[in-house]
């Protein structure tokens, strides 16, 4: 009976004890993500050079490249296109009928963490390869990157529109008086 209330004793000395240590304390925090390091801001800039480079050649493989598998394009006016793989046969596509020269001109390039994004203009001269005179457009673009666990920028997402001539403006409404 004494050796119960020893062991009760013990044991309850025991919880005692384990319920007054302290708490292990909480995990810390991430680290906040980074914004605008030197290297992914070059790493963005190289991309957008190695963009501008393959289009100019007509390598579609090249440009695909710089995509990851299931990036979306929003061209203007054309459908949307979901997945490297459509986006890469899009390019061909066109490349089989025209030469293309493009000028990006970055208004902003940014990153946060793993998340990166160019804004700006684009020219691009397209000549048709059946012989007719080229022609030149200009317009807005934007591309979202994203970093991969290996440390490279790839397209996720993007979009450019064509810098149109503005609406008609209204003409003043006929005069009723004579």
């Amino acid at each position: 009976m004494i050796r119960s209330i020893a062991v009760s004793l013990f044991l309850t000395f025991a919880v005692v004890l384990v319920g007054c240590a302290p708490a292990a304390p909480p995990p810390s925090p991430p680290p906040a993500p980074v914004a605008d390091a030197p290297a992914d801001i070059a790493a963005l800039n190289a991309a957008r050079a190695a963009f501008m480079a393959a289009y100019e050649k007509g390598d579609a493989e090249a440009i695909g490249k710089l995509y990851t598998a299931e990036a979306i394009s929003e061209p203007n006016n054309q459908p949307t296109l979901k997945g490297r793989d459509a986006i890469v046969a899009s390019l061909k596509s066109m490349f089989e009928q025209v030469s293309l020269k493009a000028v990006l001109t970055p208004e902003e390039t940014r990153t946060l963490g793993s998340v990166g994004l160019d804004r700006g203009r684009y020219t691009v001269t397209v000549t048709p390869k059946a012989g007719a005179p080229p022609t030149s457009a200009e317009g807005r673009y934007m591309v979202v990157y994203v970093k991969g666990a290996d440390g490279t920028w790839q397209v996720s997402r993007d979009m450019d529109n064509a810098a149109g001539a503005p609406p008609p403006t209204p003409s003043a409404a006929p005069s009723t008086t004579k």
